[in-house]
Parts: C-alpha cells; structure tokens; sequence
C-alpha cells in the first residue's frame, strides 16, 4: 500500500488543541511563538497511515518533510533497515532542504499519524527561524552519525598506517567517521605515515605524501597555530585538539574537513601527531543551505528581515562610533496586489525578481536592499555622509522602477511608494527607525504614489489620524454612513447639464464629513473599496432609475473605479447584474478610470474595456495628461471621453498648461472622442475651453458637488450655464 500525497485531503483527525500541545514538545519546534504553532497544527495535513503504507520511495521528489505525532516509520535502503522514527521526530527533510530526491524510503510500521510540511509551509514557518534551523541540522548530523557507525561497525576494518618499516595496526580510538589517518612530525609537519583512504582522497601516493609537509596540503594552516597545538600535546595540556581547516588535492580541487591531532605514544624522544581527517563537505553545504534559508528571502535571494536586522544592528554601532548617519527606505511597491489578482502569483513572483534586481543594479557596494516580506523592500545606506545623497537614491530607484517590465507576453508599470528616516535624527533603536520609514512610506502613498517622503515628527500624528479612519471605516458600510453627492457635466455649447459625476462622500459620527482623499486610500488598501464600489455603482444607477422614472431628462450619470476594482474578476459580470437589478440602461452609465490603471497592465485593460464598451457602457479616461501616457495604445481602446486634468485648467494662461490642454483637445478629435475639462472656476477658463472647442466641462463656476435633492432641483429648473 502506497501513501499518494496526491490523493490525500487536508483532514483533521486530532483535536487541533491537542496537536499543538504535541507540537510543542518537539525539540525543533521549541523556539515557535505558541500563535506560530497553533496555525501550524490548522494548516498543515495531517495524515493517518495504516501499517506497511510506504510514505515515499528512494528516488521519489522530495517535496515536504514529516513529523510523526503517532506509531513508528521505518528508514529503510533497499533490504537494508536504517532508523526508525518514533512519535516527537521527524523525518524527509534533507531532500526538501536540497530539493533533490529521496535517498532513501519510509514506511508505518505501526498504524501511525503523520505531520505533512510542504515546501511553503517550510519557507514561511522555519526559513525564517534560524533557531529550528539550526535544531534541524544537528538532528540531522546526530542521525547521520547513528546510521553510518550502525552500517560500518560490524565490519569496520583495523587502519593500516603504511610507514618506513612496513604496515603498522593502529586501532581507532574515534568514532568511525574518522576514517582518513595521516601521521606527521610536530617540528618540520612533514607527514611519515598515511593509511590507503588518505591517500585516495588526497590522490597522492603514500611516497607523495611522504614527500609533503601539512601545510602543503593544508596552506590555510597557520604554521605558529599549528606549533602551539602540538606543543600543548606534547606538554599533555590536552588529550586532544579539533580544528577544521581545508585540504589541497593532487589535482588542484580543495575540500573542507574537521581536523582532530593527538600524540603517538613513543618510547623515544622523537614525537609524532596522530591526524584524524574527516571529510566535511555534505556538512558544509547543508550548513550554507540552512544560513541561505536562514537570512536569505528564497524568492529573489535578497536579504531577509533576520538578516536585514544583523546589518542594521552593525551598521547603526558603526555609525554612532563614527558620529556618521544611516538612512532607512522603506519601498512598498504600489498597486501590487493587482497585479497578483489579476495576472496570477507566478507573474506576481516574477516581477518581484525583477524589482530586486533594478534595485540592487544602482546601490553601492556597501549598501544592502532585502525583501522584508510580500511586495515591501528595504534599502539600508550605511556611512551616510549628507543626507541629500538619500533623497537622490530615491529618485534613482523610482527612475528604475519606470520602464516596463516584461512579465510573459505582459509589459507592466509598477511604481512604488518610498519613505525614509534617518539614524539618529528619526530615532535610535532599529524598531522606531522602521516604524518611523514606514510611516514616512505611507505618507508617500497619500500623497499620489511612486514618490518618496522623508520622515518628520508630524507623521506620527497623521499615523493616528489613519489608524482612526481606518478603524472606523470598517464599520462605516454596514452602518450607511456613506453618501453621493453629484457635480453636473455642462455641454460647452448649449450651455446645458449634459451629465453629472457622482462623487462618494463619508459622514462619520466620531470624525465627521471625511474627503475621498483622506479615505479612499485607506479603503484600497484594506480591500474594503470592493464593496464599497459597488455599493456606489448600485447607488448611483437606483438614483439615475429613480430621476428617469420621475420625469427628469435621462443624463448619463459617471462613476470612478479605482484600480482595485477594474482588475477584480468579477468586474464586467457584476457592473451587468447592477444595470439588471436597477433597470438602468447601459448607455446612461459612464465609468471613469485613471492612467494608472491602464499602465499596470495594458492588454488586461484593454480586454476588460472592451468587454464594458460591448455592454453599451461609456468609457472616461480620468486626469488625462499627467500619468506616462502611450499614444499606441490609447488608439486601441474603445474610450469616448478624455478628461482634462484640472491641474491645466488651473494655470491655462501659461503657455506649456495651455498647449497641452489644446494638444489633448485635438487629439480626441482626431480619435474620435470627447473631452471634459476639470475644474473650471472661472468665466475666463470657460471662455478658453470654448474656444479650444472642448466639449463639456464640471467645476465650481457652474456648482460644487451636492446631495441628491439639490441637484435634482438644478435638472428641473432647466438651468443652462452660458
């Protein structure tokens, strides 16, 4: 009978209170924090085996590793028996460290139940605790150790030292492991002696050898180290000395080894070192596995948070010898999470790669970018002699992050938003120097996006303002708490409400009437902007049904989506199902996007766009003009309004902001759109769209956004604004 991993379900047969209570007394998982282990014991599949299952065989993958909670699992090589692993072990995690296949084969000897450990869950719960890291490779050694003397001990043969006078038996007084035995001089290390597997190993003759001293085939051996050694055997200050140092081959290869030296008995004068050589290779590599894992983010091999702590700890001791200053950037790149939903996490992964790489391409050597977890990076700059420099390095990793990335048959854009403190003007300690930076990253966030920010005390203040926005705005949907009010779309020609923009609004009880710009942020990153889109897009259609059913001319109403939104699955089905339930046509709505969504990932906007275009719904590019935007791919889209940035309209009388807004105005014309300029405040910006021909405009010169009833009453008065 054999275990199919396959075929097996994630399914609890012991009390996970239980579970975690057995967890805890096992010896590598010891060092978890007790909320670590409770989701380990949910998490992770727990398996019940009958006796004789074999759980895997030599040559399968090996792609998790075990933990036995109940019965006894056999090792096993072919007819041969290794160990066996009793309840509190564990077992298969060589392969999973070395992803190589199995070695060897395990089945139940006993009904049994077993812990599965996948290689996620490995990376997320011990690459990041060097501590069971650590635990795991001693278990290993000390298991290693057991099966190979147990192999070797009923037939382990007497050394034979090949010297002047013929062989001479000398009888191992170490463990078996230490099968390679060389004798030397203490005065001149010239080597007198050596047994048949040193010289295999080394590749040397027994004359070769004879011919060598031990630092021609140890050169890293410190010759007065090495005297002192053999003097304090010589002295009997120590019955034995270890050290590990690396050995020269015949051919040129090196290899490590564990060294231990004692004293030949002699009835003479002359003394000889006895030189056991254990090859330590397997033990090397598995040790650089575990520190790679240890403080090394597997995914784009950066530093990890443990290791990112050791430098920042280094570096914060020298600077402040030093009087010298350590900057902190805190990246977090932005709209992430998008890219991830939409695209898949392997696209996610990918440029995730990338990123680190355009990062670390423009850091000095003795700078260091790690991967803190997710889509948040930081980069430490230790010796900081001006604090300019920070602010420069800034620019210089946004002005990298710009160009596409090519992911597949994808090009993305991705910014990232930067914020920054500085050792010891922003704080003393490594915790408060990254709260502070990540304070400062938020405050980059709110401000637009893939900009940086430097750190200032009034952040803290503003961080409580968010933690309060963001505590309540939890609860602000469910409470209706929220409302549209709605800004009329004047036709430039007729003078008449051609449309209105419905524009959400949040009066909270504990904060107040509180601006989009000061929650809207907050609700995308909280992925409550979902519901909450949706609740004004239903909104907004139920009162264009209920105007229309009053009598009132039916205008086309528009709504904004964010970029959460336009790249949810579901967008297209459940925009469809809102007209559907209020009745309202497709033609009336019209939805207003940015260019950031767009540039995130073109050809999924483009396919969403005209999957919403077939609908019969109106499309609105938002804030035109001041993202990257590409003429070729705004000639493929099926938009029918550009909107002019009000940032334009603002200052139209200078020249740049006036020939932009004309270049855009002609350009809608030539693609067959049309335009509507942001607001307009004045008879003279007025006077300047008309004459640019643009067709419609929205700003205070003809009314601020208001409730319902207002602008009711505005469409029934019949109101034109010439």
């Amino acid at each position: 009978m054999n275990y199919n991993p396959d075929m097996s379900e994630p399914t609890s047969f012991i009390a996970s209170d239980k579970k975690k209570e057995m967890l805890k007394t096992i010896d590598v998982l010891s060092f978890f924090h007790e909320s670590t282990l409770e989701r380990l014991a949910q998490e992770s599949k727990e398996i019940p085996l009958k006796s004789d299952t074999i759980i895997f065989e030599e040559g399968d993958p090996g792609n998790a590793m075990y933990i036995v909670l109940e019965g006894e699992i056999l090792i096993y090589q072919g007819e041969k028996s290794l160990t066996s692993m009793l309840p509190g072990t564990f077992f298969g995690e060589m392969s999973l460290i070395e992803a190589v296949p199995r070695t060897a084969s395990a089945r139940a000897l006993v009904p049994s139940v077993l812990l599965e450990i996948n290689e996620t869950q490995f990376q997320e719960y011990f690459a990041t605790q060097p501590q069971a890291l650590m635990a795991i490779m001693k278990t290993m050694s000390a298991r290693s150790r057991k099966i190979y003397t147990s192999l070797i001990a009923s037939n382990a043969p007497v050394i034979k030292l090949t010297g002047e006078n013929g062989s001479k038996d000398i009888i191992p007084s170490l463990d078996e492991h230490y099968r390679e035995v060389l004798v030397f001089e203490p005065e001149t290390f010239n080597f007198t002696k050596a047994n048949s597997l040193a010289c295999i190993d080394t590749g040397f003759t027994p004359e070769e050898i004879k011919q060598k001293k031990f630092t021609d085939l140890a050169p890293q051996m410190d010759p007065e180290k090495l005297t002192r050694m053999c003097e304090s055997l010589i002295d009997k200050l120590r019955p034995m000395v270890s050290f590990e140092t690396e050995f020269n081959r015949k051919d040129g290869s090196t290899y490590p080894v564990e060294c231990k030296i004692q004293l030949v008995e002699s009835h003479t004068d002359q003394y000889e070192i006895l030189l056991w050589i254990q090859d330590i290779t397997e033990r090397k590599q598995m040790e650089n596995t575990i520190r790679q894992m240890a403080y090394y983010d597997s995914l784009t091999g950066l530093p990890n948070r443990n290791l990112l702590n050791d430098r920042l700890a280094v570096a914060l001791a020298n600077s402040a010898r030093n009087n010298q200053k350590v900057a902190i950037l805190f990246l977090d790149l932005d709209h992430f999470k998008t890219i991830n939903d939409s695209l898949g996490h392997e696209a996610g992964d990918q440029l995730l790669q990338q990123v680190a790489q355009r990062i670390k391409g423009i850091l000095r050597k003795q700078d260091t970018v790690g991967r803190m977890g997710g889509d948040e990076f930081i980069v430490l700059i230790p010796e900081l002699m001006e604090t300019d420099h920070t602010a420069r390095l800034a620019q210089k990793i946004l002005d990298s992050l710009a160009p596409a990335f090519k992911i597949g048959d994808n090009e993305l854009y991705i910014g990232c938003s930067i914020g920054i403190s500085i050792f010891p003007d922003d704080g003393m300690e490594i915790r408060t120097l990254l709260k502070n930076s990540d304070l400062a990253m938020y405050r980059a966030k709110e401000k637009g996006r893939n900009t940086f920010q430097l750190y200032t005390p009034a952040m803290n203040f503003k961080a409580m303002e968010r933690l309060a926005v963001e505590k309540n705005l939890r609860k602000a949907l469910d409470r209706e708490e929220f409302v549209l009010f709605y800004q009329p779309k004047i036709n430039l020609k007729s003078g008449q409400i051609a449309g209105m923009e419905a524009l959400l609004r949040w009066d909270s009880p504990e904060l107040g009437m509180v601006m989009p710009n000061q929650f809207i942020p907050v609700a995308e990153e909280t992925r409550i902007i979902i519901p909450l889109g949706h609740w004004v897009l239903h909104t907004a259609c139920q009162q264009a049904q209920i105007w229309r059913e009053a009598g009132l001319p039916p205008l086309p109403i528009s709504v904004n989506l964010s970029i959460i939104q336009f790249t949810h699955p579901n967008l297209v089905s459940e925009i469809s199902k809102v007209l559907d339930q209020t009745g309202t046509p497709p033609h009336q709505l019209e939805l207003e996007i940015t260019e950031t969504v767009l540039m995130q990932d073109t050809t999924l906007a483009v396919s969403i766009l005209k999957k919403l275009s077939e609908l019969g719904i109106k499309i609105s590019l938002d804030d035109f003009g001041t993202g990257f935007s590409s003429l070729n791919y705004l000639k493929n889209l099926p938009l029918d309004y550009l909107k002019i940035d009000r940032t334009f309209i603002k200052d139209f009388n200078l020249q740049t902001n006036s020939a932009i807004t004309k270049a855009i105005v002609t350009l809608a014309q030539s693609l067959n759109m049309k335009t509507i300029a942001e607001g307009v405040e004045t008879e003279e910006q007025k006077q300047f769209l008309k004459e640019l021909n643009c067709d419609e405009a929205q700003g205070y010169l003809f009314s601020r956004p208001v409730p319902k009833e207002e602008i009711e009453e505005l469409i029934k008065s019949w109101k034109t604004f010439n």
